[in-house]
């Protein structure tokens, strides 16, 4: 259950801290500061909610919740995921807002990775703590964190806590890790800290929904991991199931071997490849640990004290002036798909992004005239030339 504002008052109190923040808060900062703005400064209710993004991530936890409580089983999981499905393409919500054919493809694919994986999920065989209350002292500031699932198991005969943040989204790689990775180890300090635990006896990991790591054999005998999207495991695995089932002691025929890997790619599945060949495929959820040491949480420290310092200054300035240009961040085309797609902001709302729009509609009308005019004027001189 999540605690009341009285509540955090109260143990920001006994911790001597003095403010109080939460990863949302300080990512949406970092992330977009007129979105901050306009959320936690002005408190505006968000005008646009059509992005299905944060209902189906919502969903997908709580019936990851219902069935680690075992009130769903796999086949339950999937009827009540695809209720969902149903119930909030009937309320018009959209994976992208401003192209239809668009949004059908993503929704076919984002909806069969997530099938797929209430069908398939391996269950973690521990006992859980689902949604759990950790306070992270940071000098006077307290994060307040709600961790999604956490367990008890042995590796190396040691005791570990592991920590598991599930993901609806695409998988983090290179940069993004590194600019996501703070709730987790915002996590892990707050464990730290708690149960005074060595940092090495705690694990924290996202656990990618959408996707797969398959350890395939190779030929020379040892094994690669391969991370793949679960709508897209037949087709990823067709060339190698290919070699290996040429490579069978059965010694199938062409057409034999065409029929499988047909089967394979139709069924996204490789429950009906012979057992040497499927022998050769480990298919597991798809984990990704960050690592958690002195160094990384050091680093994350200092970034949200400094993180903290620049708004709390902006927020006395903004308290003097009244002036909205404290809070401005110039939007560019890396952030135009998280704006048209996934904020609740409207341009109507979010003046940086109208701006930016009013730019490019500009940029666009003089491109059309320059295109309209300069391009005459050089085919009719090229025509005047030839003829």
């Amino acid at each position: 259950m999540r605690k009341s504002y009285d509540e955090i008052k109260k143990i920001a109190n006994k911790l001597s801290c003095t403010d109080i923040f939460s990863w949302s808060k300080i990512n949406c900062y970092k992330t977009d500061i007129y979105e901050y703005y306009l959320k936690y400064i002005l408190r505006l209710a968000e005008d646009r909610n059509d992005s299905i993004y944060k209902f189906m991530g919502g969903s997908a936890h709580e019936i990851l919740e219902d069935f680690y409580d075992n009130k769903l089983d796999h086949n339950g999981m999937l009827e009540k995921f695809e209720e969902k499905i149903f119930e909030y393409d009937v309320a018009g919500f959209k994976y992208d807002r401003s192209n239809e054919d668009k949004n059908k493809k993503i929704a076919l694919k984002y909806e069969s990775c997530l099938k797929h994986f209430f069908k398939n999920h391996q269950k973690i065989p521990f006992k859980m703590k689902k949604e759990m209350f950790i306070p992270i002292k940071i000098n006077n500031i307290l994060i307040q964190g709600y961790i999604d699932f956490i367990h008890q198991e042995k590796r190396n005969n040691k005791n570990i806590i592991v920590v598991t943040d599930w993901k609806t989204s695409s998988i983090y790689k290179g940069d993004k890790i590194d600019t996501e990775k703070g709730q987790l180890l915002l996590y892990g300090l707050g464990i730290h800290q708690k149960l005074k635990i060595p940092l090495n006896q705690i694990i924290v990991r996202w656990n990618f929904m959408k996707y797969v790591n398959i350890n395939c054999l190779q030929v020379n005998g040892k094994w690669k991991t391969r991370t793949i999207e679960r709508c897209n495991i037949g087709n990823k695995l067709a060339s190698s199931v290919k070699m290996w089932l040429k490579k069978s002691s059965k010694d199938f025929t062409e057409e034999k071997i065409d029929n499988y890997i047909v089967d394979l790619i139709a069924t996204n599945s490789i429950d009906n490849l012979p057992n040497d060949v499927k022998d050769k495929f480990i298919i597991n959820d798809c984990y990704v640990e960050v690592e958690l040491t002195k160094k990384s949480i050091d680093e994350l420290k200092k970034d949200i004290i400094n993180t903290v310092s620049e708004i709390k200054d902006k927020e006395l300035k903004y308290k003097n002036t009244k002036d909205d240009k404290i809070w401005w961040q110039d939007v560019n085309d890396k952030d135009s798909y998280r704006l048209a797609n996934l904020s609740g902001y409207s341009a109507r709302l979010h003046k940086p992004y109208k701006e930016y729009l009013n730019n490019l509609n500009m940029f666009n009308n003089e491109n059309k005239n320059d295109l309209d005019s300069n391009d005459d004027e050089d085919i009719e001189a090229f025509l005047a030339e030839i003829i």
